[in-house]
Protein backbone atom coordinates (compact mmCIF):
# COMPACT_ATOMS: atom_id res chain seq x y z
CA UNK A 1 0.00 0.00 0.00
CA UNK A 2 1.82 3.15 -0.98
CA UNK A 3 1.55 6.30 0.91
CA UNK A 4 0.66 8.67 -1.43
CA UNK A 5 2.47 12.16 -2.42
CA UNK A 6 -0.15 15.49 -1.80
CA UNK A 7 0.85 17.12 -5.61
CA UNK A 8 1.80 20.86 -5.01
CA UNK A 9 2.11 23.47 -7.26
CA UNK A 10 5.02 25.38 -7.18
CA UNK A 11 3.00 27.85 -4.95
CA UNK A 12 2.30 25.45 -2.00
CA UNK A 13 -1.51 25.47 -3.26
CA UNK A 14 -2.79 21.22 -3.77
CA UNK A 15 -2.35 20.63 -7.45
CA UNK A 16 -5.60 18.23 -7.62
CA UNK A 17 -5.19 17.67 -11.53
CA UNK A 18 -2.36 15.42 -10.90
CA UNK A 19 -4.57 13.07 -8.73
CA UNK A 20 -6.42 10.70 -11.45
CA UNK A 21 -3.08 10.06 -13.28
CA UNK A 22 -1.26 9.20 -10.17
CA UNK A 23 -3.96 7.02 -9.30
CA UNK A 24 -4.36 5.13 -12.87
CA UNK A 25 -0.28 5.21 -12.62
CA UNK A 26 -0.53 3.18 -9.39
CA UNK A 27 -3.23 0.91 -10.46
CA UNK A 28 -1.51 -0.19 -14.00
CA UNK A 29 1.44 -0.91 -11.71
CA UNK A 30 -0.76 -3.45 -9.94
CA UNK A 31 -1.56 -1.61 -6.61
CA UNK A 32 -4.77 -2.16 -5.36
CA UNK A 33 -4.92 0.52 -2.40
CA UNK A 34 -3.14 3.63 -0.92
CA UNK A 35 -3.00 5.57 1.95
CA UNK A 36 -4.23 9.67 1.59
CA UNK A 37 -2.94 11.33 4.57
CA UNK A 38 0.37 9.37 6.13
CA UNK A 39 3.46 10.83 6.64
CA UNK A 40 4.42 10.79 2.92
CA UNK A 41 1.26 12.73 2.47
CA UNK A 42 2.30 15.70 4.93
CA UNK A 43 -1.49 16.07 5.89
CA UNK A 44 0.07 17.03 9.29
CA UNK A 45 0.58 20.15 7.42
CA UNK A 46 -2.58 20.85 5.96
CA UNK A 47 -5.55 22.41 7.21
CA UNK A 48 -8.88 20.49 8.25
CA UNK A 49 -10.52 21.91 4.98
CA UNK A 50 -7.18 20.70 2.27
CA UNK A 51 -7.24 17.31 4.03
CA UNK A 52 -11.01 16.89 3.21
CA UNK A 53 -10.49 18.25 -0.01
CA UNK A 54 -7.33 15.75 -0.74
CA UNK A 55 -9.75 12.54 0.55
CA UNK A 56 -12.88 13.62 -1.54
CA UNK A 57 -10.00 13.51 -4.21
CA UNK A 58 -9.29 10.21 -3.75
CA UNK A 59 -12.48 8.68 -2.98
CA UNK A 60 -13.19 9.98 -6.65
CA UNK A 61 -10.87 8.75 -8.63
CA UNK A 62 -11.44 5.28 -6.59
CA UNK A 63 -14.73 4.72 -8.24
CA UNK A 64 -12.54 4.67 -11.46
CA UNK A 65 -9.73 2.89 -10.24
CA UNK A 66 -11.16 0.09 -7.46
CA UNK A 67 -8.40 1.13 -5.30
CA UNK A 68 -8.92 0.62 -1.58
CA UNK A 69 -8.64 3.82 0.26
CA UNK A 70 -7.28 4.28 3.42
CA UNK A 71 -6.73 7.40 5.30
CA UNK A 72 -4.65 8.80 7.77
CA UNK A 73 -6.63 11.00 10.36
CA UNK A 74 -4.18 11.46 13.22
CA UNK A 75 -1.91 14.42 13.99
CA UNK A 76 -4.32 17.53 14.18
CA UNK A 77 -6.22 18.35 17.78
CA UNK A 78 -8.73 15.80 18.74
CA UNK A 79 -11.54 17.31 17.46
CA UNK A 80 -10.59 17.68 14.61
CA UNK A 81 -9.59 14.18 14.45
CA UNK A 82 -12.52 13.04 15.33
CA UNK A 83 -14.30 15.50 12.52
CA UNK A 84 -11.86 13.97 10.21
CA UNK A 85 -12.84 10.18 10.71
CA UNK A 86 -16.47 10.73 10.60
CA UNK A 87 -16.32 12.76 7.10
CA UNK A 88 -14.42 9.55 6.29
CA UNK A 89 -16.96 7.32 6.57
CA UNK A 90 -19.39 9.75 5.61
CA UNK A 91 -17.68 10.33 1.66
CA UNK A 92 -17.09 6.80 1.46
CA UNK A 93 -13.44 5.97 2.77
CA UNK A 94 -12.89 1.92 3.16
CA UNK A 95 -10.39 2.41 6.13
CA UNK A 96 -8.58 4.75 8.66
CA UNK A 97 -5.51 4.91 10.68
CA UNK A 98 -4.65 7.24 13.08
CA UNK A 99 -1.72 8.77 14.95
CA UNK A 100 -1.50 9.26 18.63
CA UNK A 101 -2.02 12.63 20.12
CA UNK A 102 0.89 14.21 19.46
CA UNK A 103 1.15 17.06 22.60
CA UNK A 104 -0.75 15.43 25.16
CA UNK A 105 1.33 12.56 24.12
CA UNK A 106 -0.39 8.87 25.60
CA UNK A 107 2.33 7.51 28.06
CA UNK A 108 0.16 4.13 28.81
CA UNK A 109 -1.16 0.77 26.94
CA UNK A 110 -4.66 2.34 28.94
CA UNK A 111 -4.37 6.02 27.62
CA UNK A 112 -3.57 4.68 24.12
CA UNK A 113 -6.28 2.78 23.81
CA UNK A 114 -8.55 5.30 25.12
CA UNK A 115 -7.82 7.72 22.32
CA UNK A 116 -7.75 5.15 19.55
CA UNK A 117 -11.71 4.46 20.87
CA UNK A 118 -12.12 7.67 20.62
CA UNK A 119 -11.59 7.88 16.80
CA UNK A 120 -12.72 4.42 16.11
CA UNK A 121 -16.08 5.45 17.67
CA UNK A 122 -16.46 8.15 15.12
CA UNK A 123 -16.37 6.14 12.21
CA UNK A 124 -18.25 2.94 13.88
CA UNK A 125 -18.73 1.16 10.33
CA UNK A 126 -14.90 1.77 9.40
CA UNK A 127 -12.29 -0.55 10.16
CA UNK A 128 -9.38 1.35 12.08
CA UNK A 129 -6.09 1.28 12.52
CA UNK A 130 -2.88 2.30 14.36
CA UNK A 131 0.21 3.99 13.51
CA UNK A 132 2.98 2.95 15.11
CA UNK A 133 5.70 5.24 14.35
CA UNK A 134 7.94 6.05 17.58
CA UNK A 135 10.70 8.16 15.56
CA UNK A 136 8.23 10.75 14.77
CA UNK A 137 5.25 10.07 17.70
CA UNK A 138 8.04 9.67 20.21
CA UNK A 139 5.30 7.44 21.64
CA UNK A 140 6.97 4.08 22.38
CA UNK A 141 4.51 1.84 24.23
CA UNK A 142 4.51 -2.07 24.37
CA UNK A 143 2.78 -2.81 20.98
CA UNK A 144 1.84 -6.04 21.58
CA UNK A 145 0.02 -5.47 24.82
CA UNK A 146 -1.58 -2.37 22.81
CA UNK A 147 -2.98 -4.45 19.88
CA UNK A 148 -4.49 -6.78 22.42
CA UNK A 149 -6.41 -4.67 24.51
CA UNK A 150 -7.54 -2.40 21.54
CA UNK A 151 -8.66 -5.57 20.39
CA UNK A 152 -10.46 -6.74 23.03
CA UNK A 153 -12.23 -2.87 23.91
CA UNK A 154 -12.98 -1.56 20.23
CA UNK A 155 -14.90 -3.60 18.04
CA UNK A 156 -13.70 -2.43 14.53
CA UNK A 157 -9.80 -2.18 15.17
CA UNK A 158 -8.46 -3.94 12.67
CA UNK A 159 -4.67 -3.65 13.45
CA UNK A 160 -1.34 -1.72 13.35
CA UNK A 161 0.82 0.00 10.51
CA UNK A 162 4.24 -0.39 11.95
CA UNK A 163 6.76 1.63 11.55
CA UNK A 164 9.64 0.31 13.35
CA UNK A 165 12.86 -1.33 12.68
CA UNK A 166 12.37 -3.77 15.57
CA UNK A 167 11.36 -7.04 14.07
CA UNK A 168 11.47 -8.86 17.08
CA UNK A 169 8.22 -6.72 18.83
CA UNK A 170 6.87 -7.23 15.36
CA UNK A 171 6.91 -11.02 15.01
CA UNK A 172 4.95 -10.23 18.77
CA UNK A 173 2.33 -7.69 17.22
CA UNK A 174 1.56 -10.65 14.33
CA UNK A 175 0.99 -13.26 17.09
CA UNK A 176 -1.14 -10.83 18.76
CA UNK A 177 -3.65 -9.95 15.87
CA UNK A 178 -6.72 -12.50 14.88
CA UNK A 179 -7.58 -13.20 11.58
CA UNK A 180 -9.18 -10.43 10.44
CA UNK A 181 -7.11 -8.07 11.62
CA UNK A 182 -3.68 -6.88 9.31
CA UNK A 183 -0.34 -5.39 9.94
CA UNK A 184 1.13 -3.37 7.81
CA UNK A 185 5.09 -3.34 8.04
CA UNK A 186 6.11 0.82 7.48
CA UNK A 187 10.07 0.18 7.20
CA UNK A 188 11.13 -0.55 3.42
CA UNK A 189 13.96 -1.53 3.86
CA UNK A 190 12.94 -4.57 6.01
CA UNK A 191 10.40 -5.96 3.56
CA UNK A 192 12.32 -9.55 2.82
CA UNK A 193 13.25 -10.32 6.53
CA UNK A 194 9.83 -9.61 7.94
CA UNK A 195 8.07 -11.51 5.03
CA UNK A 196 10.14 -14.32 5.98
CA UNK A 197 8.97 -13.78 9.45
CA UNK A 198 4.91 -13.77 8.29
CA UNK A 199 4.30 -10.26 7.97
CA UNK A 200 3.67 -9.79 4.45
CA UNK A 201 1.78 -6.10 4.17
CA UNK A 202 3.74 -3.21 4.13
CA UNK A 203 3.03 0.57 3.71
CA UNK A 204 5.93 2.31 2.09
CA UNK A 205 6.83 5.40 0.42
CA UNK A 206 9.13 3.26 -1.90
CA UNK A 207 6.29 1.49 -3.45
CA UNK A 208 5.15 4.45 -5.46
CA UNK A 209 8.23 4.47 -6.83
CA UNK A 210 8.88 1.19 -7.68
CA UNK A 211 5.43 -0.60 -6.88
CA UNK A 212 6.57 -3.50 -8.70
CA UNK A 213 9.48 -4.19 -6.80
CA UNK A 214 7.91 -4.57 -3.63
CA UNK A 215 5.57 -7.16 -4.89
CA UNK A 216 8.65 -9.33 -6.51
CA UNK A 217 9.95 -9.26 -3.10
CA UNK A 218 7.23 -10.93 -1.42
CA UNK A 219 6.80 -13.03 -4.43
CA UNK A 220 10.36 -14.29 -3.90
CA UNK A 221 9.47 -14.73 -0.39
CA UNK A 222 5.92 -16.93 -1.31
CA UNK A 223 8.27 -19.18 -3.68
CA UNK A 224 11.02 -19.23 -0.97
CA UNK A 225 13.61 -18.05 -3.23
CA UNK A 226 15.21 -16.30 -0.01
CA UNK A 227 18.34 -15.57 -3.07
CA UNK A 228 16.32 -13.85 -4.87
CA UNK A 229 14.72 -11.95 -2.51
CA UNK A 230 17.41 -10.89 -1.09
CA UNK A 231 18.26 -9.59 -4.08
CA UNK A 232 15.52 -7.47 -4.51
CA UNK A 233 16.04 -6.23 -1.16
CA UNK A 234 19.43 -5.01 -1.66
CA UNK A 235 18.71 -3.23 -5.09
CA UNK A 236 15.58 -1.25 -3.51
CA UNK A 237 18.02 -0.85 -0.24
CA UNK A 238 20.34 0.86 -2.68
CA UNK A 239 17.63 2.95 -4.17
CA UNK A 240 16.51 4.00 -1.06
CA UNK A 241 20.20 5.05 0.23
CA UNK A 242 20.69 7.06 -3.43
CA UNK A 243 18.07 9.22 -2.15
CA UNK A 244 18.56 9.66 1.53
CA UNK A 245 22.35 11.34 1.29
CA UNK A 246 20.86 13.99 0.26
CA UNK A 247 18.06 15.29 2.96
CA UNK A 248 14.66 14.98 4.95
CA UNK A 249 12.66 11.96 3.47
CA UNK A 250 9.58 13.31 1.97
CA UNK A 251 11.73 16.37 -0.35
CA UNK A 252 13.80 13.79 -1.29
CA UNK A 253 11.12 11.14 -1.95
CA UNK A 254 8.97 13.69 -4.03
CA UNK A 255 12.24 14.49 -5.89
CA UNK A 256 12.35 10.69 -6.45
CA UNK A 257 9.21 9.88 -7.60
CA UNK A 258 9.07 13.16 -10.54
CA UNK A 259 12.72 11.81 -11.07
CA UNK A 260 11.05 7.95 -11.63
CA UNK A 261 7.65 8.06 -12.77
CA UNK A 262 7.32 11.51 -14.32
CA UNK A 263 4.55 12.65 -12.12
CA UNK A 264 4.65 15.97 -11.10
CA UNK A 265 4.11 15.96 -6.99
CA UNK A 266 5.84 19.28 -6.56
CA UNK A 267 7.42 20.35 -3.43
CA UNK A 268 7.00 19.77 0.20
CA UNK A 269 4.48 21.48 2.09
CA UNK A 270 5.74 24.38 4.31
CA UNK A 271 7.95 24.09 6.64
CA UNK A 272 9.39 21.75 4.38
CA UNK A 273 11.58 22.86 1.88
CA UNK A 274 12.72 21.01 -1.84
CA UNK A 275 16.13 19.65 -2.37
CA UNK A 276 18.50 21.58 -4.22
CA UNK A 277 18.64 20.97 -8.65
CA UNK A 278 22.06 19.38 -7.76
CA UNK A 279 20.57 17.17 -5.24
CA UNK A 280 17.75 15.97 -7.55
CA UNK A 281 20.53 15.26 -10.67
CA UNK A 282 22.85 12.86 -8.16
CA UNK A 283 19.57 11.26 -6.89
CA UNK A 284 18.81 10.20 -10.37
CA UNK A 285 22.35 9.39 -11.60
CA UNK A 286 22.81 6.88 -8.82
CA UNK A 287 19.11 5.64 -9.82
CA UNK A 288 20.37 4.82 -13.44
CA UNK A 289 23.77 3.33 -12.15
CA UNK A 290 21.44 0.79 -10.05
CA UNK A 291 19.37 0.63 -13.10
CA UNK A 292 16.54 0.98 -11.58
CA UNK A 293 14.73 3.21 -13.86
Amino acid sequence: MPPVFTPLNDDRTINYSVIPEYAKYLANAGIKSVLVGGTTGEHMSLSVGDRKKVIDAWVKVAKTTDLHIQVQVGGAPLSDVLDLASYCQKVGADSLLTLPELYFKPDSVDTLVDYVELVANAAPNLPVLYYHIPSMSKVEINMPAFVTKATNRIPNFKGIKFTSNDLSEGAQVLRALKNDQEMFLGADTLIAPAALLGIKSSIGTTWNLFPRLAQDILNAVERNDVARARSLQETLSLAIEAHTVEGPWVPIMKAGMEIVSGIKVGPPSLPQKPITDEARKRIESRLRKLQIM
